[in-house]
């Protein structure tokens, strides 16, 4: 009996999916602001005493801008592309 041949998938797809963009100097830029935030915090926290108003409540709401806020905009954040036919007109 004649052996029935299969057409071989290609090991390699066409992706269209856009290539990955590589963070920018902006990226960089927020994200050394959000350490700089968290050392800040950290000291803040480090200045007062352990009951002391400024290490429990101040301190902690600049940890928190600063982990949740400044960092994730730092990764996330992209410059919106200007289009050059609408730049000319």
């Amino acid at each position: 009996m004649a052996k029935v041949q299969r057409k071989r998938k290609s090991s390699r797809r066409l992706l269209d999916a856009p290539k990955a963009e590589l963070p920018q100097k902006i990226n960089y830029m927020i994200l050394i602001a959000g350490v700089a935030v968290l050392i800040i915090g950290y000291l803040v926290m480090m200045m007062g005493d352990d009951i002391s108003p400024v290490s429990v409540t101040i301190a902690p709401i600049i940890l928190f801008i600063a982990y949740c806020i400044i960092i994730p905009v730092g990764i996330i954040f992209r410059k919106k592309k200007t289009d050059p036919e609408q730049a000319g007109t």
